[in-house]
């Protein structure tokens, strides 16, 4: 046990889930003022937890991801962190696409952006939920 959540985690996997979990609920925090046509509250809190969230993408478990696809010491398969991967990938692309599309080049497409922003939080939702069961499935079970 390296970590601070009682698993065989390290100290970097723990920040890693922890701070991705922080970050999508203030993204959460800011959909739900978006529904709520609070746009003063919404606007400001996107990007940060956005762009933030490439922390622990980057230092964590981008890292992570290459050393169980090389078929590192974990002794499980690799098909589920693949699968995360692959989907979070794309999500924290499109989450910086839709931060970059609303708040510095609003002339790129698409013109009508509340699909992309939907789109964006719900593939946020599966990939926090993916990246938890592979936690989960490294580290505890």
């Amino acid at each position: 046990m390296n970590g601070f959540l009682g698993t065989s985690a390290g100290i970097s996997a723990d920040l890693s889930l922890l701070s991705s979990a922080i970050f999508w609920i203030i993204a959460l925090f800011g959909a739900i003022q978006a529904r709520r046509k609070q746009f003063s509250k919404h606007c400001p809190v996107m990007p940060w937890a956005a762009l933030l969230n490439w922390i622990p993408v980057l230092f964590v478990m981008v890292p992570t991801a290459w050393s169980v696809l090389m078929g590192g010491s974990t002794g499980q398969s690799s098909l589920l962190p693949l699968v995360h991967g692959v989907l979070g990938g794309i999500t924290q692309f499109l989450m910086t696409y839709t931060v970059i599309r609303m708040y510095w080049i609003k002339t790129l497409p698409p013109s009508q952006p509340i699909w992309l922003m939907r789109t964006t939080i719900l593939l946020w939702t599966l990939t926090l939920i993916g990246g938890v069961v592979v936690y989960t499935s490294l580290y505890i079970a």
